[in-house]
C-alpha cells in the first residue's frame, strides 16, 4: 500500500492494517493511526489530484487534517474492497 496526506504531498510506501478502532499505516517515516470516528467520508478518487502515481486512490476525508489518500499496487479492486470494509466498520459503530 501507499499513502499520502495531501494531494501534492509526498507519497510514502508502507503497510495498512484495519484494527478494531481505526486503521494504522506503518511507513518509512513512522506510523500513523486514524480512528474510524475521524473519517468524515470516503470515496475512490479517480481524478487528477486524487490519484497516486497515476492510479485511482482511496480518499479518506478526515474531520481534521485534510484528505488522506491510500493507493494500492494491486489495483482498484483492492481499493474498492477496502472502501467497503471501512464504510461497514464506520456504519456499524466500531469507532465507539
Amino acid at each position: 500500500m501507499r499513502a499520502a496526506s495531501a494531494p501534492s504531498g509526498p507519497v510514502e510506501a508502507g503497510k495498512l492494517e484495519l484494527e478494531q478502532r481505526g486503521l494504522r499505516f506503518e511507513g518509512s517515516a513512522g506510523s500513523r493511526q486514524v480512528s474510524y470516528a475521524e473519517i468524515e467520508a470516503l470515496h475512490i478518487g479517480r481524478l487528477g489530484p486524487e490519484r497516486l502515481g497515476g492510479r485511482p486512490a482511496l480518499v479518506l476525508d478526515l474531520f481534521a487534517g485534510g484528505p488522506l489518500r491510500i493507493g494500492s499496487i494491486n489495483g482498484a479492486g483492492l481499493l474498492q474492497e477496502l472502501a467497503q470494509r471501512l464504510g461497514a466498520m464506520r456504519t456499524a459503530g466500531v469507532a465507539t
